[in-house]
């Protein structure tokens, strides 16, 4: 399949997208200089582009705490996308945590990518893929955040739970962020949220691991998400 590499789109650095619930879910405000970057884009190959024919999104309402969307903000960011096999460089890109949705914008409107075609999201620092549903599939189908993509693989569900309780007769909804790591070894997905369970999935290198956490001062406290993809590879590395 033909790739096509489309160019970046000019100063990444007023590619600052704020899409802020009002009165409405789908108000949007932008900035000047964050509307001329999307007009932009829209005139460089929003018109021509494969992936605007999703169907029409609306923002979620702003919550009494918490918030939907990755990263807690209702933010378009700039991202590389392969989608259908075609990359695109510096697409807008929002994503709907809580319904597991890719969102994108196309003169003014805001619209739900097609997962079935869009494999590859590169965002923030994450790499997110889609998981399609099959039968040897034993993880529920959607975007998982690739950490770590060896022999062994680490993923992250990013998940959204919501809470809705009434207080001087007024509804507060309060999303909470509910993520679930897991490691895959062999077929199976196995999820992880301690030491403890990491070094039980690599049982057999089990010694090996607790070496070199001790040696690296390797906390789960600071930083859980990274280190249990920096064990996942080091025990990709030792298992030889």
């Amino acid at each position: 399949m033909t790739l096509r590499i489309f160019p970046p789109i000019i100063i990444l650095s007023l590619f600052v997208v704020r899409a802020i619930a009002q009165n409405t879910p789908d108000t949007l405000l932008h900035t000047n200089a964050a509307m001329e970057v999307i007009n932009i884009y829209n005139k460089t190959i929003g018109d021509q582009s494969e992936i605007y024919n999703g169907p029409q999104y609306n923002l979620l309402p702003t919550a009494y705490r918490g918030s939907p969307y990755f990263l807690d903000t209702a933010s378009l960011q700039p991202a590389n996308i392969r989608y259908n096999g075609n990359w695109y460089k510096e697409v807008p890109i929002l994503y709907d945590a809580y319904s597991d949705l890719m969102i994108s914008i196309s003169h003014g409107v805001l619209y739900s990518v097609r997962p079935e075609k869009l494999s590859d999201v590169y965002v923030k620092g994450h790499h997110f893929i889609y998981l399609a549903e099959s039968k040897d599939l034993k993880l529920t189908p959607g975007y998982y955040d690739q950490l770590y993509d060896g022999r062994s693989q680490v993923l992250v569900k990013r998940k959204r739970g919501v809470v809705k309780r009434t207080e001087q007769q007024t509804i507060q909804v309060i999303y909470e962020i509910d993520d679930i790591i897991y490691i895959k070894k062999g077929a199976d997905y196995l999820p992880v949220n301690s030491k403890q369970s990491v070094l039980n999935v690599f049982k057999n290198r089990a010694n090996e691991l607790k070496e070199y956490m001790s040696v690296n001062k390797i906390s789960f406290r600071k930083d859980k998400e990274r280190l249990i993809a920096r064990l996942a590879a080091y025990y990709d590395q030792i298992s030889h």
